[in-house]
């Protein structure tokens, strides 16, 4: 899995150093998923990392990193509440009454 991680973190950086196509956002669904606590936390870290420098993966010295502002990351409950420090703000999308809705890192409740 940390490999699989690994690899979609390095084309991303790829496509947007060499590439014409540059996102400030980079999606990621389940990358947490058969890591063991110390992995997460190390991901979470990463992460982390990759937003407060604002340069992503900065293997070029000429500062061609990803540039990314948002990243938004897809967990189950356990592996979010394992790194929820490495975060600005955590939304939630829960089933509430027979809908889902997303509940805010401020607490406020969004409903369709």
């Amino acid at each position: 899995r940390r490999i699989s991680l690994s690899l979609s973190l390095g084309f991303s950086h790829l496509a947007s150093t060499r590439g014409k196509f540059r996102s400030s956002l980079l999606v990621l669904d389940e990358p947490l998923t058969h890591l063991d606590s110390a992995g997460r936390a190390s991901v979470g870290k990463l992460l982390r990392k990759m937003i407060s420098s604002n340069s992503g993966l900065d293997v070029a010295s000429d500062g061609g990193g990803m540039g990314l502002s948002t990243i938004l990351v897809i967990l189950q409950d356990i592996a979010a509440e394992e790194i929820e420090e490495c975060f600005d703000c955590i939304d939630e999308v829960v089933k509430l009454n027979g809908e889902s809705v997303v509940v805010v890192d401020e607490g406020d409740i969004l409903t369709p």
